[in-house]
Order: structure tokens, then C-alpha cells, then sequence
């Protein structure tokens, strides 16, 4: 009788040790919150089940993926591509950026928009990061299997739980059914970081607030027989007086528990250093540390948990599960949070008239981060329905503040400063439409130019602009800083022109516009050096109308003092123009010049830059340009000069008016060498080579052409760069390799970008 009672409690008790279930609690802790996929790797290698998962924040990124059918080796590969470290600064990769949705490239430094009903309590910045790629990849990864997971997450290839909080109750919001990447995203809403959505008309942040540990929830929804706990968090000390940031971070979150609520359970702490909540960059670290921690207590876990699930078997259920999952094809897009026909836009964006036609998951992806690019629109948040095999994808859009202020300029020791200060209006009914305006203000440049971008309904992007510009430049003999006199201008250069634009996306990083363009040109010059303030100067204008192409293709990037990428840009155009020509008292002609003479040329202009070589902190540059011209000479040599082709392939070109490298026809290279010194400070070494095919000379006043391929001329630049958040700050020394030039050589120490808008016909 009591070896028969031995065998029944044998059996009763080996399936008990077989019937045991365990739980995994992942915290929060933002960056440090990684080390949890080591945490399930070691466990995984150990053959520990895992069956249940309650996670908060980036533990609940974690545990969401595992939960959705992800191996630890394929969450591990993800957070370490190069994808998702851009994500985590709101960045994206090259190819997905949208050129023709980017604002046309301006001296500004800083922008801040804003509403009508007001300029600042609705308009401050909620958040740092832009999260609409990111939500889009979550959707991705966790919304495809909507058939098991929308009815509750205990149908996940892991049951799991995971918390937000609700800052109006003071509240943890837990999640057990819905969207999962709703949910994951939810409670990974870091404060004034990721900015918040709202679920079930409730705003939710980062379920860390309140709850960072859902230790109890996991008891409580699951009750598993065995838990492990992985923590990497830690609640805030008491503020300080002296310490905001203590006072802000005990104002926004409750002290949470870090223990268990049962004894049949142990707690993991990977002791992670210095690594913080924003390290993004120092994941793997993270990872291993929470391996080797979890193999450090792995005996002692064993000792609780007798049940072995090997990692063949694990293969086989995850497969299985995810075999069920849906393949991404859209059938409909339906848009919440604007206007019918504001919808409508955005539908015929994404999806093509043809209602047969469906949309997989990289076709979307281009075409939707094409709209989050747009300045129109300011957050999308996705979520996917599918009924009757049919997909729709549901886009809660948010418009952009409709008004921009933008200011910035160039400051420099020489002087050459200049003030910018832009100003927009963009407003969203049927199609878009923005209208802008900016100023450019100093003593060598001024400008104005202000347009309107009407966008039409097409599912490529493309916008007629009509434009007006008028420019200024002002030259004077001087390489002065701040502290000395300047001699009189001798160039001064006036352009007005209107045009209109049509401009259309041929890929995502290159575009063509096609423009025509009337308008009116006056330089005033003196032709000779030794001038006086009693002297009058000459004077010629060009009145002209123009058709013109341009196309453009754009990786670089930077919009100046690039690194990497590659740009592409040619142009033609056509000019019929009247010349006069007043001739003043330096004028070395002695007839009178005002009649009215016609000109018809065109032209062709090839630029091409592309950093090709990348060896550590050294990267290798080239740039060509290529130009030719059918202009004919105008009345003197002077005026020939002013209206030729400039090549300035360094900003501090423009500053200033360099005879020998303007022509008519001509062939320039160089090599661009950039040497990262330490993050975000550049050392960057240049040098030129610019060929004329025949260089324009000077006799008695008349332009006429040199011999051909006769002279060459240099340019050298050595700078250091440190590219701040608000602009370049940098010192250089450039050389100008110039039969004309007295002082070739320069020195100067600048803030900010030497960017003008655009000319007509020059």
C-alpha cells in the first residue's frame, strides 16, 4: 500500500515539476533597458521557458517582439541595425528621404512654428524625437498578425502584458488586448522625448512613470509558479534645491516597486555602468552585459525551474506561429484627424486609382515617409485593419502648425555678414499650399524673394511656384576684418526677376523644374583699380526672358561642409537679352555706349560632388564642373567678366569677385579631404583646379579670348569645422591662386552658412 501511495505522489509530483510555468518581468530604462534581449538569449541557451511576459517601456519593446514571435537573435539584430539606431534619433535612412518635399536651401539656422489662436502655450515643441518612422516599423513588426493578436495578447506566441500611464488619474494603464504595436508604443512614450497618443480617449506616456516594473501585474494576470525578474532600473533620489532636473523627474513619476510579490521568483540586475537612458549607441554593450548576468544566476534558477525547453523546439513553435502572420498588402487607406478632402490627398498618395491594385510593405514604406517629410503634416500614427482578407490601413494625421519663422545668416571676421530671416504660411484644404517669404541684410549681400508652392493632386509629388526674387551683391577691394576701413565698392550687382516653376519628383532624392523666367539685370563696376569717390561708375543691363530645365540629384548629408553623399545638378537654359551699357568716368571707351544691342545664347552646366572613400575617420571627396556657353561678349570687358559662369566651389568663393575663375567655357575639379577629428568637428583640406577653355582678357577695355586651354588656376582651403545644432563654426584659411588677386591669401573665422537665393540667368 505504501509503495503504491510512493508512486502516485512520484506522479503527481513530476507533473507539477512539468506543469510549472514561469514568467518574465522586463523593466524599463530606456537604452539600458537592452540588456533584456541578453537577458532571454542566456536563458534561451540554458533551455528556461519563458511563458509569460509583462514588460514597460523598452521592456515592453523587448518582450512585445518576443511575445509577437521573435528570437532573441533576431530582436538583437534588429536594435543594432544601422535602421534602427537612425529611428532612435527621429533620423531615417538616405534612400527614404524626400527631396522635393525639402525646404529649398537657405541660410537659416534656427525655426520655430507656430498657430494663429497662439504663438506659444499650443506651440512649444511636445517632444524631441519625431516618432512617425518609428511607429510605422512597430506596425511592421507587431501588427501583422491581426487575426490572433487583436483578440487579446494571451494568443501571442507568448502571453504578455505590458503598462502606460495616464497622467490625468495619476494611473498605470495596463494592456491586454488591441493593437500590440499600440500598446508597445504607448508605453514606450518617453516625456517631452516620444511624443504621446492617445488610446481609448486617453493620453498615455511611458508606462515607467508610475509602474516600471510590472512585477505585481504579472502575479496577478498570470499567476505563474516561477518569476523572473530583469531590472535595470532604479528610482529617482530625492531632489535637491540646487537640481531641476532631480525636481522634474520626481514631479513627473511615482517610485516604483523593484521587488517581487512572491517568494517563488528571483531578480536579475545587470550592473550596466555609466551606460544611460539615451546611450542608443552603446546597445551591444548592454546585451552582453545582461547575458553574462543572467548566466551568473542561471544555477540558481535551475534550481526552481525543472522544466527544459530546447531550443529546437522553440524553433519549431516559432515557425509555426509565425507562419500565421499576414504579408502587408493594403487594399485602403482611411485618415483620421483631418478633412474629407484633406484625406482624400493623402489617400491618392499612398494608394494608386487602380482599385485592383494593393500595396506591399516597401512600396508603402516610400510612399508614406514621403508624406511624414512633408511640411504640411506633422505626426502620422498607424494601425491596420483587415476584414474579409481586405487590409486597410487607418492613419491618424496631424497637421503641422501652419506659420515658420526661420533666422540664421553668415558672421564672419571679414566683412561679409549677412542676417537672414525667412518667414511661411502653409495651409492644407484641397491641396497643399505654402507661401513664403524670406530677406537676406548686410553690406556685401541683400535679398528678397518671396513665392507660392501650389501642390497638385497627383500621387507623384510635384508644385507649380510662382516666385520673385531680387539680389544684391556688393564688392569692395578688401580682405578687412571687423576692425579696419573698407575701400568703396567697385562691383555692385542688382537682379529682379519673376518666374514661374514647375517642379516635379523623379525618385525620391532627385527632382527636375522647369522654369521661365523674366527679368532685369544691373551692374554697376568701375574698370579700373585706382578709382576715387568723385568718380562715376559704368553701368549695364541686361532685360531678358528665359526658359530653363534644371535637374537635381541630392544625397549629400549636409547642405554645406557635406561628409557623405553625392550630389548631381544640370542645367540649361535659354536667354534672350537687350543690353545697354551708360559709360562712366573711369570707362576706358570713349564712345557712348547707350543703345539698346540684342543677345540670344543658351547654355549648359554640369556639377557633380560625391564622397566616394571612407577609411575610419578619413573621407575622400571629389567635385567636377563642367560648363559651356554660346554668350557672346557685351560692350566692354568688364561687363563680359560680370555676366560669365563663376566656378566657387568653397563658400568664400562667393564673398568675393574673382576674375580668373569666370569664363564662358570652361572644365574645374578637386578633391575634398575630411578628417573627423572628434564627433562633430571636421578638419577639411580642399584643393582646386579651374581650366578655361579660353580664358577672357583684358585689352584696352574690350573682352576678347585667349589662347586656348592657355592658363590654369588654383584654389586651396584648409578649415576647421565644428557643426553645431544651429550651424557651422569655423576657421579657414583659403588661397586664390589669381593673376589679378593682390592677396590671395585669407584668414577668417565664421559662424554660420554662405547660402544665397538662387540667380536667374547668371
Amino acid at each position: 500500500m505504501s509503495r503504491t501511495l510512493v508512486i502516485l505522489f512520484s506522479i503527481f509530483f513530476s507533473a507539477q515539476l512539468y506543469a510549472q510555468k514561469v514568467g518574465l518581468v522586463l523593466s524599463g530604462g530606456g537604452a539600458t533597458g537592452f540588456a533584456h534581449i541578453g537577458v532571454i538569449k542566456a536563458l534561451e541557451d540554458n533551455e528556461i521557458p519563458i511563458d509569460y511576459i509583462t514588460g514597460t517601456s523598452a521592456g515592453a519593446l523587448v518582450g512585445g517582439l518576443y511575445a509577437s514571435g521573435f528570437s532573441p537573435e533576431e530582436i538583437e539584430a534588429i536594435v543594432l541595425s544601422e535602421q534602427f539606431q537612425l529611428m532612435s534619433t527621429g533620423e531615417m535612412e538616405e534612400k527614404y528621404k524626400y527631396l522635393i518635399e525639402q525646404s529649398d536651401e537657405d541660410a537659416s539656422q534656427i525655426s520655430y512654428r507656430f498657430a494663429k489662436d497662439s504663438i506659444f502655450q499650443k506651440s512649444l515643441p511636445t517632444n524631441l524625437l519625431n516618432p512617425t518612422y518609428l511607429d510605422l516599423e512597430l506596425l511592421h513588426m507587431l501588427g501583422m498578425n491581426p487575426e490572433i493578436s487583436k483578440k487579446t495578447f494571451d494568443s501571442l506566441f507568448v502571453p504578455f502584458r505590458c503598462n502606460a500611464s495616464d497622467i490625468v488619474t495619476k494611473s498605470s494603464y495596463l494592456f491586454k488586448s488591441g493593437d500590440l504595436n499600440v500598446a508597445v508604443r504607448a508605453s514606450m512614450t518617453y516625456p517631452f522625448f516620444i511624443s504621446p497618443i492617445e488610446v481609448d480617449g486617453k493620453l498615455l506616456f511611458d508606462g515607467g512613470l508610475y509602474n516600471n516594473f510590472p512585477a505585481k501585474e504579472m502575479y496577478h494576470e498570470f499567476n505563474p509558479d516561477f518569476i523572473i525578474g530583469s531590472n535595470v532600473s532604479y528610482n529617482e533620489a530625492a531632489p535637491t534645491d540646487d537640481n531641476l532636473m532631480s525636481q522634474i523627474k520626481n514631479m513627473f513619476s511615482s517610485h516604483s516597486s523593484y521587488s517581487l510579490p512572491c517568494d517563488e521568483g528571483i531578480i536579475i540586475e545587470p550592473d550596466l555602468g555609466d551606460i544611460g537612458t539615451f546611450d542608443f549607441d552603446r546597445i551591444k554593450e548592454a546585451i552582453d552585459i545582461g547575458y553574462k548576468a543572467t548566466q551568473a544566476k542561471i544555477d540558481s534558477i535551475k534550481m526552481y525551474v525543472h522544466l527544459r525547453v530546447s531550443k529546437e523546439e522553440l524553433k519549431k513553435a516559432r515557425a509555426k506561429f509565425n507562419s500565421k502572420k499576414h504579408e502587408l498588402h493594403i487594399s485602403a487607406v482611411e485618415v483620421t484627424g483631418l478633412e474629407k478632402d484633406q484625406g482624400n490627398y493623402l489617400e491618392r498618395k499612398l494608394i494608386k486609382e487602380k482599385k485592383s491594385e494593393t500595396i506591399g510593405y516597401e512600396n508603402l514604406k516610400y510612399q508614406y515617409l514621403r508624406l511624414y517629410q512633408s511640411e504640411h503634416i506633422l505626426s502620422i500614427f498607424p494601425t491596420l485593419t483587415t476584414k474579409n482578407n481586405i487590409q486597410t490601413l487607418n492613419l491618424n494625421v496631424r497637421k503641422e502648425k501652419p506659420f515658420k519663422i526661420s533666422v540664421g545668416g553668415h558672421y564672419s571676421s571679414r566683412p561679409v555678414n549677412t542676417g537672414f530671416m525667412g518667414v511661411s504660411f502653409s495651409d492644407f484644404n484641397l491641396t497643399p499650399l505654402t507661401i513664403y517669404a524670406n530677406s537676406y541684410f548686410g553690406k556685401f549681400y541683400g535679398s528678397v524673394k518671396t513665392g507660392i508652392k501650389f501642390y497638385l493632386p497627383t500621387h507623384t509629388t510635384s508644385y507649380i511656384e510662382p516666385q520673385f526674387v531680387m539680389n544684391r551683391w556688393d564688392y569692395f577691394k578688401s580682405f578687412a576684418t571687423f576692425f579696419e576701413d573698407v575701400k568703396p565698392s567697385y562691383i555692385v550687382q542688382n537682379e529682379k526677376f519673376w518666374s514661374i516653376n514647375y517642379h516635379v519628383s523623379t525618385s525620391n532624392r532627385s527632382k527636375i523644374r522647369l522654369d521661365f523666367t523674366n527679368g532685369f539685370n544691373e551692374d554697376t563696376y568701375y574698370q579700373i583699380d585706382n578709382f576715387t569717390n568723385a568718380d562715376t561708375a559704368d553701368y549695364t543691363s541686361l532685360l531678358y526672358y528665359s526658359p530653363g530645365f534644371e535637374f537635381t540629384l541630392n544625397t549629400l548629408n549636409r547642405k554645406q561642409f557635406a561628409s557623405a553623399g553625392m550630389k548631381l545638378q544640370i542645367k540649361t537654359r535659354f536667354v534672350h537679352a537687350i543690353e545697354r551699357t551708360v559709360l562712366g568716368s573711369t570707362a576706358i571707351q570713349n564712345d557712348d555706349a547707350n543703345v539698346a544691342i540684342f543677345h540670344n545664347w543658351a547654355y549648359a552646366n554640369i556639377q557633380y560632388q560625391t564622397y566616394f572613400m571612407q577609411r575610419g575617420l578619413y573621407r575622400l571627396g571629389v567635385l567636377f564642373e563642367g560648363h559651356y556657353s554660346l554668350q557672346p561678349f557685351l560692350q566692354n570687358y568688364t561687363a563680359s567678366i560680370l555676366s560669365a559662369q563663376a566656378f566657387q566651389p568653397i563658400p568664400d568663393s562667393k564673398t568675393g569677385f574673382y576674375n580668373d575663375f569666370r569664363a564662358n567655357q570652361f572644365i574645374s575639379g578637386g578633391l575634398m579631404n575630411v578628417f573627423t577629428i572628434k564627433d562633430l568637428v571636421d578638419l577639411r583640406i580642399e584643393a582646386y583646379i579651374f581650366q578655361s577653355v579660353q580664358r577672357i582678357q583684358n585689352i584696352d577695355g574690350e573682352a576678347v579670348y585667349g589662347n586656348y586651354f592657355e592658363d590654369q588656376f588654383g584654389i586651396a582651403s584648409v578649415s576647421v569645422i565644428y557643426h553645431s545644432l544651429v550651424g557651422p563654426l569655423r576657421a579657414t584659411v583659403n588661397y586664390f591662386d589669381s593673376k589679378t588677386e593682390l592677396n590671395p591669401l585669407s584668414f577668417q573665422i565664421s559662424f554660420g552658412y554662405v547660402i544665397f537665393n538662387r540667380n536667374a540667368i547668371r
